[in-house]
């Protein structure tokens, strides 16, 4: 098989396949007593599937723990792999990529980027230059007229292996390989493993090639990702992720958090250019991993009808009754099966169909990121599907999946006033996420002074002196933060509530009783002197709820 003349490297196919590059390194490194190969790939999810070797030396499992490639629910990993000595040669060096065994709803992985290098000396290297290959010029595998349509019966009728069509999964028309750039290839391989003939699976992907869709995407930057640049569903791309918490903390408090910060002290930001350290699901998470013909009969077929109406006449109204028939039924499986997986797959599947009305019906360029006010907010939902399942403890990494989809939505709507205290987000169950992910202090503080600006707007106002506003989102980054935050956030919180007050606002039993129970939580790490600054602060109303740590420590 050729070498590969672009990135990305597809090691997509049947178990046992495998692609080569060579690297040419010369004296001045090969000789250098340490080597490390330098690897950035995408869909490495589980360990002896995905192998690299160095010349004739030992294949080296890429998913291997420790190595930072594996992503158990997808995504792009960095990996720094040590080499043995004597390795590397000078001249010429073959890597070769294998794909080992067969991983459940994987066809392989794509290697990004490629180095070898010398720990000590980070100049000295060589790496892999390939240009990147460009969507648009691809073109059909079979590009004659009857392939063609061949191809678009075989995408939306045909099933050879008894599961779905491809087009249940995807989008109807299969939109989304188009917008997302699956090259040829990939789709070739992924029509084969579903039993598709070789000659079905060109003619599958020359429909594809057929669309009129720009690929403004790629498969390996995931939708939605925010960061400097984000546009419409193409994200940001995978290089937008930040690399830890402290990042985020120096881009979005660069002059670090002040002491008192005001109230609306994130009102202007537009959360889908600010990059987070959290990277967002690839389109091969937004797919279902099965769908159930149950669905589509429950409920005397509610599904099903609001999906045609979805089709036709897709009015926004008629988004919305999709989307709630899809979390209707999701609750019947959770209470009638306690079916936490299938719940997800069919709001998987309800946000594929949901993506691909948006895109018919406005797109992703407007101001609103393709999220209309009021609209469904589909990557909540499928991340709540995964939050309950993580209460649940019945679905692996659940919680980190939940956070990953609630990022996107933060990106592409955060509430922007319209938020009713569970949609388009719930902020104190995103904060449990970020804490059950173990989540840093900057994006914790981040959650916090997002999350109380937009649940004390819109429809949220009149239940700020309650339970549900904005009293319920202190308690959790309070544990997460320093020191100095803590005061901050406390200030801030203490001000507000001050001028709620002098505008007539009473405050509820139970809202004493949260704002106690933060306050309680962690006064104890105060000085007196900031105890005493907090409590000059705090409006006469407030305490006795901040009688505890009355004693004179230090």
């Amino acid at each position: 098989m050729a070498e590969p003349h672009a990135f990305p490297l597809e090691i997509l196919g049947a178990p046992g396949t495998e692609v080569t590059v060579t690297l040419e390194v010369p004296a001045a490194l090969s000789t250098r007593p340490t080597l490390s190969l330098e690897v950035t790939a995408d869909n490495i999810v589980a360990g002896e599937a995905a192998f690299v070797a160095v010349n004739d030396g030992a294949p080296i499992d890429l998913g291997a723990s420790g190595l930072g490639l594996r992503r158990p629910f997808g995504g792009t990993g960095r990996g720094t792999i040590p080499l043995a000595a004597g390795a590397v040669k000078t001249g010429k060096n073959r890597i070769a990529f294998r794909y080992a065994r067969q991983v459940p709803d994987v066809s392989g992985f794509r290697v990004l980027g490629l180095a070898i290098r010398a720990p000590d000396d980070p100049v000295n290297q060589v790496e892999l230059e390939l240009p990147w290959d460009d969507p648009a010029t691809w073109t059909a595998p079979l590009p004659d007229p009857a392939a063609v349509e061949r191809g678009r019966t075989y995408f939306t009728t045909t099933s050879r292996d008894g599961g779905p069509t491809c087009a249940r999964c995807h989008a109807d028309d299969g939109a989304d390989l188009a917008v997302f750039a699956f090259s040829n290839h990939s789709i070739q391989a992924r029509a084969e493993h579903h039993l598709f003939s070789p000659e079905e699976a060109a003619a599958i992907a020359s429909y594809i090639r057929s669309l009129p869709v720009a690929p403004v995407g790629r498969v390996h930057d995931p939708p939605f990702q925010p960061g400097p640049g984000m546009h419409g569903e193409a994200g940001a791309g995978y290089d937008a992720v930040l690399a830890d918490d402290d990042a985020l903390g120096a881009v979005l408090f660069p002059d670090g958090l002040p002491a008192e910060p005001a109230w609306d002290a994130l009102a202007s930001l537009d959360t889908s250019q600010l990059p987070s350290p959290v990277e967002v699901p690839t389109w091969l998470r937004w797919l279902p991993r099965k769908i159930d013909p149950g669905w589509f009969t429950r409920g005397d077929g509610l599904l099903a009808s609001t999906e045609a109406a979805l089709a036709d006449p897709g009015t926004l109204a008629d988004a919305l009754a999709f989307q709630s028939a899809a979390i209707q039924i999701g609750k019947e499986l959770l209470i009638q099966e306690g079916d936490h997986q299938g719940r997800i797959e069919l709001l998987r599947y309800a946000a594929v169909k949901l993506w691909a009305w948006q895109r018919a019906h406005g797109g992703y360029e407007g101001a609103d990121n393709g999220f209309p006010d009021g609209g469904p907010a589909f990557p909540y939902e499928v991340g709540f599907a995964f939050f309950e399942a993580g209460l649940a403890e019945a679905v692996p990494h659940a919680m980190a999946q939940a956070l990953s989809w609630w990022v996107a939505q933060i990106a592409v709507n955060p509430g922007r006033g319209f938020s009713n205290g569970e949609r388009p987000l719930n902020w104190r169950d995103v904060l449990l996420v970020a804490e059950d992910a173990g989540q840093g202090p900057s994006t914790m503080t981040f959650f916090h002074l997002l999350g109380s600006w937009e649940e004390s707007r819109g429809a949220l106002a009149d239940d700020f002196g309650t339970a549900q506003g904005p009293v319920r989102l202190l308690a959790v980054p309070l544990l997460h933060v320093d020191v100095a935050t803590r005061e901050a956030l406390f200030r801030r919180f203490f001000r507000r509530e001050a001028t709620f007050l002098a505008e007539g606002g009473t405050l509820a039993p139970n809202h004493h009783t949260l704002l106690a129970n933060a306050w309680q939580s962690v006064c104890g790490e105060f000085s007196a002197a900031q105890r005493q600054g907090l409590r000059d602060v705090a409006p006469a109303e407030l305490e006795p709820d901040l009688t505890a740590c009355q004693e004179n420590s230090p």
